[in-house]
């Protein structure tokens, strides 16, 4: 008798090891259900091809494949399958607001019941991006199981930027009787706001790919099957009851709308089982930077419409190659979790967490607005931080947090981003602090206005920093010298003005806020004043790391004054910030404002020069006596990782303390959690360290967030905050911290990052 997917039995919303399809060695997974199911389901989708949300209840949820990036279309609350045999249909979907307790159809526009349509009384999910497998509990002869997946394939990028999803079922007869039915798939196509039109161009289509197009100047799609199925093409199903009671002998007549219907019809064996591939690619090549085909802004092109002239080419190219596809994802998913130094809820998380490159990634043709800087080969890529709370593209701290998987798996896009930090460098040596979307949010697409932050305050001191960290792990993963080069005058002339933020404040002045505190640290919407050990320590590790690219192309007069200026920074640092236990949070000498508020992530320096290979930046005694510090107080104040703020003493901030904006006095910043587990991991103290990374993954999983993470967890106001924020790729530090090496050590031959790149070529 043919097996599941995967086990059904397991609870959910935790690691379980198993044996599931496809896979040559046990995984560890988290079953979700559609009784109980995660905020948001898991998305189908890859590079700058926008994505639709599969919910584990067997509902379409998020759609941004036809540019409605900002505000999001949806959650649809669809059904997209169903399954009828002897005119008996179960639509596979567990949706309680569109059923009946006695489980038949309640049409909510008609006020109809119709009896021949049942709904599933269960759905198990188990993804691992970029697949979403599916078990469906109906009770009807014939088991239904679904692998949904797109080609996201490390190191290539071709495959990585096709707009397009394959949807295999697995039709397992289960009664002694030969059965005979029909499976349906449904789909609503683009809106009249992402089309541009009512009016759409339905064309059928013969050949390795069958099945129909349906076309609009903005927004296409294509709907059908892969090899010799015979496919029955229709309108939209809907909500429409009385449509799914039918799919079995007919499907909705189809004029000119947006959606469609597609039924295949099988037979099967007692004991057998059927398999059949389905296949739903798209294409709208244009986005606005407005967030949406109707807010304005510039007009950008996708990257995939370069390499594909039409939603035919992607059908028929996901057709011919789809086997091959699916097996280098399960191959590159194997090296993850059958790494014997992994964790089993690390290499799990590794690979869901990569979700986020779809959610909020876009990447740009060179062509206007885009300047004549750009090469045709490279365009713009870019990040969107939070496309459902603050977005904004390419928000630098965002990007120095979340970028690491696209320097190891697509270092070409990696480069394209910092060629448009490069190009919108601004003429003193700032760093732009996003591409586009800041502040007004009113342009939150946007590839070519870049902005320095915040009018008032903004994030300038700390911009530096991550622009010099992102340029040197680029190099230290290539080894490229030339590509230091390029970036070399513009580091440089970074360091420089970062360096010289606070003039007449001599030494002080390298570690400290901007003259007149007029700036934010990356930890925002706090008043800091004066010497600031996050923000210093920051300072420091920039300073090594330009200071031995300056050696490295023998610019030994800049690799003199970064060692002074790290030399005399680093006295300042330890004489006057130092508060026994713990860096102070401030100190600023001018007007006697100082705080022992403990900051969490204080030491965020040190961990960004060890993972690049170099000393750290504080006092060795006094980093191992911080610590020990925040293991008393911020990491044991919550059960799920360090709170971003408290005082001496493991107590929370009170209203009379200290303004911690939204971070709040119970908040957790979980790229932050791990940017301190990795500390712990890299200065002997593995298992705690370890285990804090574990239990803020583990909370994630636990409240359904593990396709929506956010960037605040109990801050204020609220149980959470933002969502999709890729600065949560952090997480694919950990595996270099965990053997002791630099961020290039997993890239080396025997390396994770090595090996799975292989995996993924086969």
């Amino acid at each position: 008798m043919p097996q599941p997917l995967f086990p059904t039995s397991l609870p959910d919303r935790e690691w379980h090891e198993f044996v599931a399809d496809g896979y040559s060695t046990p995984v560890h997974g988290v079953v979700h259900r559609g009784s109980h199911p995660p905020a948001c389901g898991m998305p189908l989708g890859v590079i700058d091809t926008g994505c639709l949300d599969i919910e584990a209840d067997g509902s379409l949820g998020y759609c941004t494949v036809f540019n409605s990036l900002m505000p999001r279309r949806g959650p649809i609350h669809l059904p997209f399958l169903g399954l009828s045999v002897g005119l008996q249909t179960w639509v596979l979907t567990t949706r309680h607001l569109t059923w009946r307790d006695d489980v038949t159809w309640n049409d909510l526009y008609h006020g109809r019941s119709y009896p021949g349509v049942k709904t599933a009384t269960e759905i198990h999910c188990w993804g691992h991006y970029p697949v979403a497998d599916f078990e469906f509990i109906t009770g009807a002869p014939v088991s239904v199981g679904l692998r949904a997946w797109s080609p996201f394939l490390p190191a290539d990028v071709k495959a990585s930027n096709t707009p397009g999803a394959v949807f295999e079922v697995r039709l397992r007869n289960v009664s002694d009787k030969p059965q005979k039915g029909a499976l349906a798939f449904n789909f609503p196509g683009p809106t009249e706001g992402e089309a541009g039109t009512t009016r759409f161009r339905r064309k059928e289509v013969q050949g390795a790919f069958q099945g129909l197009t349906v076309t609009s100047k903005q927004a296409s799609y294509a709907l059908g099957v892969a090899g010799s199925e015979t496919v029955r093409l229709g309108g939209e199903l809907g909500m429409d009851g009385e449509a799914w009671a039918t799919i079995e002998h007919q499907l909705p007549f189809a004029a000119h709308q947006a959606g469609s219907s597609m039924a295949v019809d099988f037979s099967i064996e007692p004991g057998q089982e059927r398999v059949i591939r389905l296949i739903l690619a798209w294409f709208a090549p244009v986005w606005m930077g407005g967030g949406t085909m109707t807010a304005g802004g510039s007009a950008y092109t996708h990257m995939y419409a370069r390499r594909y002239r039409s939603v035919l080419d992607v059908a028929r190219w996901l057709a011919r190659h789809h086997l091959s596809l699916l097996a280098r994802i399960l191959a590159w998913q194997q090296t993850v979790y059958a790494d014997p130094d992994l964790p089993g809820w690390l290499g799990d998380a590794l690979i869901n967490v990569l979700h986020l490159i779809t959610e909020t990634s876009v990447w740009g043709q060179a062509k206007p607005p885009i300047g004549e800087w750009c090469r045709p080969e490279d365009g713009v890529f870019g990040m969107n931080e939070s496309p459902r709370w603050c977005p904004q593209i390419e928000c630098i701290p965002c990007s120095f947090y979340g970028n690491l998987p696209i320097v190891y798996f697509f270092p070409e896009l990696a480069l394209s981003t910092l060629r448009a930090y490069k190009a919108y460098q601004y003429p003193n040596g700032a760093a732009p602090w996003v591409f586009g979307g800041v502040t007004t949010r009113s342009k939150p697409y946007e590839m070519a206005l870049p902005s320095p932050g915040y009018a008032k305050k903004p994030q300038t001191t700390l911009d530096g920093p991550c622009y010099v960290d992102m340029v040197d792990r680029m190099w230290q993963r290539t080894g490229d010298d030339s590509l230091l080069r390029e970036f070399y005058e513009s580091v440089k002339k970074n360091t420089a003005f970062t360096m010289n933020l606070r003039p007449g404040s001599g030494a002080e002045g390298i570690v400290s806020m901007p003259a007149g505190n007029e700036a934010n640290d990356w930890f925002e919407m706090c008043d800091l004043f004066g010497i600031v050990p996050h923000i210093g320590g920051a300072h420091l590790a920039q300073l090594r790391m330009a200071r031995r690219m300056a050696e490295t192309l023998g610019d030994t007069e800049f690799a003199q004054q970064c060692q002074d200026w790290l030399e005399q920074g680093s006295t300042a640092l330890e004489e006057r910030a130092w508060a026994g236990t713990h860096y102070m949070l401030f100190n600023e000498l001018e007007t006697g404002k100082r705080s022992d508020i403990v900051m969490g992530y204080q030491l965020d320096g040190e961990w960004m020069a060890l993972s690049h290979g170099l000393p750290g930046v504080f006092r060795p005694d006094r980093v191992e006596t911080t610590l020990d510090t925040l293991r008393r107080t911020n990491a044991a104040m919550s059960d799920f990782g360090a709170v971003t703020f408290c005082k001496p003493g493991a107590r929370a901030l009170g209203t009379e303390d200290w303004n911690p904006g939204y971070w709040g006095a119970h908040g957790v910043h979980p790229p932050g959690t791990f940017m301190l587990a990795m500390l712990y991991l890299y200065r002997g103290q593995g298992e705690f360290g370890l285990d804090l990374a574990r239990r803020t993954v583990q909370e994630i999983v636990r409240r359904g967030w593990y396709w929506d993470w956010p960037v605040v967890i109990d801050g204020s106001p609220g149980p959470r905050i933002g969502s999709d924020y890729y600065q949560n790729l952090m997480l694919w530090s950990l595996p270099a911290a965990l053997k002791g090496e630099s961020l290039a050590g997993p890239c080396q031959a025997g390396g994770l990052v090595s090996r799975l790149l292989e995996a993924a070529k086969k």
